[in-house]
């Protein structure tokens, strides 16, 4: 019985973590489309180049909050309790 329920929430967490990324995209697109005005074409650009930069952490292997930190000043660690 445990083990069941264990591998539901498994299972329900791996479906979350899932869509992480296309919240926080959709999230990004949006901000950018209210206010800055960016259409589609100009967020898709933003997205593939984003992309670029998720593959050269990979190949590279950078910590890319890391990065953003060094490149940008913006910190995107979350807060640990």
């Amino acid at each position: 019985m445990k083990n069941n329920a264990l591998i539901n929430q498994y299972k329900r967490l791996e479906k979350q973590v899932a869509n992480i990324t296309p919240q926080v995209y959709a999230g990004i697109a949006l901000a950018l489309h209210r206010n800055h005005g960016w259409g589609y074409q100009r967020i898709n650009d933003l997205f593939a180049e984003s992309q670029e930069i998720w593959n050269e952490c990979v190949e590279r292997d950078i910590d890319m909050i890391a990065m953003c930190e060094e490149e940008t000043g913006i910190e995107c660690r979350a807060a640990v309790n």
